[in-house]
């Protein structure tokens, strides 16, 4: 017997080889004789008889169009993260169904939360800067760079997490169910901040 994928056996085989087996005949032998793997003659064998996960589940096949760009990302993301293949990361995406969504909503949440505290961060700096530039509040030169580059920085990021905030507002609810409350909160919490 060859490793790698099991041999694919006509229905008549199949048939057969769930007769014999239930017959009696070993797993060991009738994977000699049909070029399968001793698990797979019982797979299938279960499968004839009406049990196992083929037919307490069965498969579908599922096909879609996609970018070369998008496939590209996905490509990179799944070797990153150790799949073996894009069929195998596409079925983690497929059974993490709901929790992915859920996942991104509370991302979504977390984000926002960090985009108040990048305005406040900022609102802060400006205060402290209004404090230096009238006096009431003196800094050594080394200081007064380390506050311009921390607002700055504040600033920045307040503007680049408010753009983010506004693409995903265009597309809101995407992926999620409109009736869905807590999907809606987090989007109102979204538009709350921009």
């Amino acid at each position: 017997m060859k490793p790698g994928r099991p041999k694919r056996l006509k229905l008549e085989e199949r048939i057969e080889l769930a007769r014999r087996y239930h017959a009696g005949e070993t797993p060991r032998v009738l994977a000699e004789a049909y070029g399968v793997s001793r698990r797979h003659v019982t797979r299938l064998a279960k499968e004839e008889q009406g049990d196992g996960q083929e037919v307490r589940d069965p498969s579908v096949a599922v096909s879609f169009r996609a970018a070369t760009s998008e496939m590209a990302a996905f490509d990179a993301a799944w070797q990153a993260r150790g799949f073996t293949s894009r069929s195998q990361a596409l079925q983690a995406v497929v059974r993490a169904r709901c929790g992915l969504l859920d996942l991104m909503r509370d991302d979504l949440r977390a984000f926002s939360e960090t985009l108040q505290q990048a305005q406040d961060v900022a609102d802060s700096g400006r205060v402290l800067a209004k404090a230096v530039q009238r006096g009431k509040l003196t800094l050594s030169p080394e200081n007064r760079a380390t506050l311009v580059a921390l607002y700055d920085l504040a600033q920045r990021t307040y503007r680049d997490l408010a753009a983010l905030k506004a693409s995903a507002c265009q597309r809101r609810g995407v992926g999620w169910d409109a009736a869905d409350p807590e999907a809606s909160d987090v989007h109102e919490e979204l538009v709350d901040h921009v």
